[in-house]
């Protein structure tokens, strides 16, 4: 029973994984301006946390903390590893998904969840234009009825691209 666990734990982990973090918005060799953004959130109990992250640069996927914190906790049962990252981009305008939502450690958590109203998640496209040499973090707020998304600048504290707003 264990062994079948396993195997069904690693084909969905697989599945959820597939076709991320294949495209990086700084390609190797790439000598202009960056910006460096980084996801953000809470990690929770060990079952359940919050991400803010971005998910695809121009409808490109990327790496993002969904991804980490699924493989960081892979063979762990119910348990969760949070993990939050940061990737430069180009310092060029350009749109990016935003996506800000619980992650559960099992499926089965993030079900129960949603049934008992506890689960929330927005996500959206907004216009983002990096300055070089800037640091940026994805930053929201999840609550029933009201969840919102968007990117801040780190040193000021402000936004810098529209709030994604649940509808």
């Amino acid at each position: 029973m264990i062994n079948a666990m396993k195997i069904v734990g690693g084909l969905l982990l697989g599945l959820s994984l597939h076709g991320c973090a294949t495209y990086k918005p700084v390609p190797e060799g790439y000598t202009g301006p960056v910006a460096v953004v980084a996801d953000s959130g809470t990690p929770g109990d060990g079952r359940k946390s919050v991400i803010f992250a971005m998910m695809d640069v121009d409808g490109q996927a990327i790496s993002t903390s969904f991804g980490a914190s699924a493989s960081a906790s892979y063979g762990q049962g119910a348990s969760l590893t949070t993990r939050f990252i940061a990737r430069p981009v180009p310092a060029k305008p350009m749109k990016v998904r935003l996506k800000g939502s619980h992650i559960t450690g099992a499926p089965i958590h993030a079900m129960a969840s949603q049934i008992a109203g506890t689960f929330f998640s927005v996500e959206g496209v907004v216009d983002f234009t990096p300055v070089a040499g800037g640091s940026y973090v994805v930053k929201g707020e999840l609550k029933k009825g009201a969840s919102s998304v968007w990117i801040e600048d780190r040193a000021t504290g402000l936004p810098v691209t529209e709030k994604i707003v649940e509808k």
